[in-house]
């Protein structure tokens, strides 16, 4: 027998019926996996700061001369002991080069990465770096799990109140591990928890990274504390190399 094109037959009907009821489980099998893949996502946002919603509100807040008296960058970059002017550093969560340029003094014959995954940022720090005198920084967008840094390649990582921000910190540690040449250090600054930071610089203390947990998760990714500074009020200061 056959039917209207607009009447599909029995054995049309019922082949109609099992794609239908297929591609709707499908869609609902996609969804399912979808929201956990969003719940996941959820869950370890929940336990990090937001990235920030302004830049150019940042760049403020990180310029702000009031910083100075607690951050006390040129303090903080003397005790780095660079002895080498050709030295090659990556400034990870570079912002507005507030760090990145005084690496880059100490380093005139080198190349200092501000690293950052804010194209804002990058545009800031490369209208201003001829006027800072360090031609010699090189702006490099990352990615949130990933510095994206040659291998082998730095003789120092400075991280400055950034550890924090970092998604899945110790397969990121490791990465900055391998991006370390031979002898190279690890430099992380990061707020404590019960610091009262002026301003809005540092994130909300439940987001901060206690030092023993810092510690811990740097152990894991290879690295061994060589020493650590003390002078900063609300930060703990670590300088590390790569373990045996």
């Amino acid at each position: 027998m056959h039917y209207p094109l607009d009447m599909p037959g029995e054995t049309t009907r019922t082949r109609r019926s099992a794609v239908t009821r297929a591609v709707t489980l499908t869609s609902m099998a996609a969804v399912v996996m979808t929201l956990a893949l969003v719940s996941g996502c959820a869950t370890n946002k929940d336990q990090l700061p937001r990235h920030y919603d302004d830049p150019d509100h940042m760049i403020q807040v990180f310029e702000t001369p009031e910083r100075d008296a607690w951050a006390k960058p040129d303090q903080v970059v003397r005790a780095l002991q660079i002895e080498n002017q050709d030295s090659v550093i990556a400034d990870i969560g570079a912002g507005s080069g507030y760090f990145t340029r005084r690496l880059a003094l100490e380093a005139p014959a080198g190349k200092v990465y501000a690293v950052d995954v804010d194209d804002k940022f990058k545009t800031y720090i490369e209208s201003n770096r001829e006027s800072w005198g360090t031609p010699n920084i090189e702006p490099h967008l990352a990615f949130y799990d990933d510095p994206a840094l040659p291998e082998r390649a730095l003789d120092m990582i400075f991280m400055s109140n950034t550890y924090a921000y970092l998604r899945d910190r110790v397969p990121y540690l490791v990465k900055l591990r391998e991006a370390l040449a031979p002898g190279g250090q690890l430099v992380v600054i990061n707020f404590r928890p019960e610091a009262q930071v002026p301003g809005d610089a540092a994130p909300a203390p439940a987001y901060r990274v206690p030092r023993a947990t810092a510690i811990k998760e740097l152990a894991e990714a290879g690295f061994v504390l060589e020493r650590e500074e003390s002078f900063l009020e609300h930060q703990y200061f670590l300088i590390l190399r790569v373990g045996p």
